[in-house]
């Protein structure tokens, strides 16, 4: 998985959207050669609004902590959009972490703290994502960290 900028024209102006994407072979269809292409796990929304450092990181703790499928080979598209089924649960989630408005950073500590904490929120809420206490209020998400460093 990786951090994937991907560039949009509205009207005059250009707009870079954030999200994580996983690539995966796909096979031809017709007269198409098969070719690389990615499929979008969760987007993050608009540069602008995104600590482009700490989305880098949700992106690392998203790959390890995602669910695990049995692959054989040529099924990586299909796993991969099952894998992205139960990350879109989160997606909300997972934007307000990376916002800027919450400043998450200057809250995590130093690596390699900083993923363990990363890891343990993204599995809180994939164990329980229509969890309603967790939603995606600010005010919840920090006093669940704070829960987490203190732990």
């Amino acid at each position: 998985m990786y951090l994937r900028r991907n560039k949009v024209r509205c009207g005059e102006s250009r707009r870079t959207y954030l999200s994580i994407a996983h690539n995966v072979w796909w096979s031809g269809e017709g007269n198409k050669k098969a070719q690389s292409r990615p499929i979008v796990v969760a987007s993050f929304g608009v540069e602008d609004q995104v600590d482009v450092d700490l989305a880098r990181d949700l992106v690392a703790a998203v790959e390890r902590c995602a669910p695990k499928f049995q692959i054989r080979r040529g099924e990586g598209k299909e796993a991969t959009m099952r894998i992205a089924q139960e990350i879109r649960k989160i997606e909300p989630f997972l934007k307000v972490l990376a916002s800027r408005k919450l400043g998450l950073a200057q809250h995590l500590p130093p690596h390699p703290e900083r993923m363990v904490i990363l890891e343990a929120l993204i599995r809180d809420k994939l164990s329980d994502p229509a969890d309603t206490t967790i939603a995606a209020r600010e005010e919840a998400i920090l006093s669940s960290l704070k829960t987490h460093l203190s732990a």
